[in-house]
């Protein structure tokens, strides 16, 4: 993304910001809402794409190359807590798998009937977790 032309770059950041984009993302990060709310999402979900310096910021970072924590990963040595959705249709269990590998002393929890966002879908079960991990270290 970092040699993509500006003109392609801004083009590719307002495509971002459409309304049939957001909400089919909104259609693969929830777990069976209604249209109702996954239309409420979509709009809640572009409201920071609205904003006047979004699309100038975006193609900054974009443009710089974005950030890249792939080679700090092993440097983390405290207790982390990987909470992953069953049904995540945005990250796949492969991706989720190979975190939890290069985190040697990582806890990896499976949320069930859950999509991309499991405090949202289950927020008390995210709760009751973090609860746990931060009480003591498990969950």
């Amino acid at each position: 993304m970092a040699k993509l032309p500006k003109v392609a770059a801004y083009a590719g950041v307002s495509l971002l910001k459409s309304t049939p984009l957001r909400f089919y993302a909104n259609m693969l990060a929830f777990n069976d809402i209604s249209l109702a709310t996954t239309f409420d999402w979509t709009n809640v979900g572009r409201l920071h794409c609205l904003l006047p310096w979004w699309k100038d910021a975006t193609v900054s970072f974009m443009s710089s190359g974005g950030y890249n924590v792939v080679s700090q990963i092993k440097q983390v040595k405290q207790k982390v807590l990987v909470i992953c959705s069953e049904q995540d249709n945005i990250i796949s269990y492969k991706q989720i798998l190979r975190l939890r590998c290069e985190l040697s002393s990582a806890i990896m929890r499976l949320i069930p009937d859950s999509g991309h966002l499991p405090h949202v879908d289950n927020p008390a079960s995210i709760a009751k977790l973090i609860a746990g991990f931060a009480r003591n270290g498990r969950c």
